[in-house]
């Protein structure tokens, strides 16, 4: 039943956008046509529309992913700065446009039109409700990427006309976040209007409660390092106004032939240029992880690799080293050889997680366990599960998770004990961060914004920093996204005064406001 709605919710939404062709693709400026379409038709496109970083972004940043061809991405991987990646989730978030293609409007701009255009209705309360919860996302992620972002103003181009939005100070949107996902989640009402167009739940409001209080979790520990106390009394308020409870709760987008997976369709492109970073697969070899076989391949010829069967034997799966190019390759320390038109080294999966009808998944039960275990060990909350055990099922719902991408991808309960018993992986307390944050970033595999926000939160898995040369980072890891260049422009002043208040220059050494 819920893919079903959502396949209908697409259709719905596909409908819509064929047949309204002037004014919604440009529904921030043109004033013709913005409330004509049923806010409802609007949520599912802010859904829709929301960004999920391409594997050379951010899964790049924490070496779970490598293209080491300089010249056809030089990012990332090179320390370099490139805009067509650091500016990516801007112009998707904001705009809906991202290297030069032109999609609907961004989720910014549709959930500030449906909050305008629903406030204060009665009859919409769930749908206004949701659609604030769904914007806090929106701008956790874009803070936790570039810090002061356009908020207050965002959107205000037709409604309020406003051309050049201020930037407002990071702190002070988290504030706002907290106090608008705690308010949003209180007052969703199983009693009133169900959101059909939904394409999480179907309008399920105990599970979008679940989703409410699951983000305000993730908000809550963001500030651990800087400000312990305040962490501790966020976390203990979405604890007790109930977390997601199983798999059932995940926060996933669902893909098929018609609409594809972005992330897979991109990697699919050009193939033998893409390959898993050797910390990611040592890490998934060298502690017996089952998902292996899931996540990785070998292919004889890495170009045809979307098109063919893989080698998925974890013997066989060797991590491209990080700190080398495609040039440089050959004098790493165990270099494999060369094999087909690519490296000898392991791939995605195509066949299940680079297939393009795999999901995206953004707020899931695993990490939140995950989130949990950490607050329970920091003892900022008693009197349910301890630490270990929080751990443990984390664990098991990142696992049982992978059926969502393949119903036969399944880890007997037996296998996944054996994991977690294995002393590789077990819980001890003189380890307990290490652990739990080791398995976040395994269980955020492809939602590459939240294990990028949490590596640099928690300081784990401990990873050496790419030594490549580059010209852009000096710090180790890159700790921020440098702004779009036309904001130098077509917004200079506000510009100027977000760079200062970051704290640091516009690069990629400055740190986000929690992590100080």
């Amino acid at each position: 039943m819920k893919n079903l709605i959502r396949i209908l919710a697409i259709a719905i939404w596909a409908t819509v956008i064929s047949s309204c062709n002037k004014g919604f693709d440009k529904l921030n400026i043109n004033p013709n046509n913005p409330t004509e379409l049923d806010a409802a038709f609007l949520f599912t496109s802010a859904q829709f529309g929301t960004h999920g970083a391409t594997m050379e972004t951010e899964p790049t940043i924490v070496q779970q992913f490598v293209n080491p061809f300089s010249g056809i991405t030089s990012a990332f991987n090179f320390n370099q700065l490139n805009q067509t990646y650091t500016s990516s989730k801007w112009n998707a978030e904001y705009t809906g446009t991202n290297t030069g293609a032109t999609s609907s409007s961004g989720p910014v701009q549709l959930l500030v039109q449906i909050l305008s255009q629903i406030k204060g209705n009665p009859a919409r309360t769930n749908l206004y409700n949701e659609a604030r919860i769904w914007k806090a996302y929106q701008f956790m992620m874009l803070v936790d990427t570039y810090g002061n972002v356009p908020y207050s103003e965002a959107g205000q181009a037709y409604l309020s006309n406003v051309l050049t939005p201020k930037y407002d100070n990071q702190a002070a949107i988290y504030t706002d976040l907290i106090k608008e996902v705690t308010e949003a989640t209180a007052a969703l009402d199983p009693t009133k209007d169900i959101v059909k167009a939904d394409v999480f739940y179907g309008g399920n409001i105990a599970q979008w409660k679940r989703l409410g209080y699951s983000l305000l979790l993730r908000l809550g520990m963001r500030y651990s390092k800087i400000d312990p106390a305040k962490a501790q009394t966020i976390v203990q308020a979405a604890v007790t106004g109930g977390v997601m409870t199983s798999n059932a709760d995940n926060c996933f987008l669902k893909y098929n032939t018609t609409y594809v997976n972005p992330v897979s369709q991109t990697i699919t492109a050009i193939a033998n240029t893409y390959y898993l970073a050797a910390p990611f697969v040592d890490q998934l070899n060298n502690s017996g992880d089952p998902r292996l076989k899931f996540i990785s391949g070998k292919y004889a010829n890495p170009l045809a690799a979307p098109t063919s069967v893989p080698d998925t034997i974890s013997a066989n799966q060797f991590g491209l080293p990080v700190g080398y190019s495609s040039a440089t390759l050959p004098t790493a320390p165990g270099f494999r050889g060369a094999n087909g038109s690519g490296f000898n080294y392991s791939q995605v999966n195509y066949s299940i997680f680079g297939s393009l009808t795999a999901p995206q998944f953004f707020i899931t039960h695993a990490q939140t366990q995950f989130l949990l275990a950490e607050a329970a060990f920091r003892g900022w909350i008693t009197g349910g599960s301890t630490a270990d055990v929080y751990y443990a099922n984390g664990i098991r719902a990142a696992m049982d998770q992978w059926t969502t991408y393949n119903p036969a991808a399944i880890i007997p309960l037996a296998t996944q004990n054996s994991f977690i018993n294995n002393p590789v992986n077990a819980y001890n307390a003189a380890n307990a961060l290490n652990l739990i944050n080791t398995q976040y970033w395994v269980a955020s595999w492809g939602n590459g914004t939240e294990a990028f926000a949490n590596f640099r939160r928690s300081g784990f898995p401990t990873l050496s920093p790419n030594t490549i040369a580059g010209q852009n980072i000096t710090g180790g890891f890159v700790r921020r996204f440098v702004y779009p260049t036309l904001e130098l422009s077509a917004n200079a002043a506000n510009y100027q005064a977000a760079v200062a208040d970051n704290g640091g220059p516009d690069n990629m050494d400055t740190r986000i406001f929690w992590d100080k």
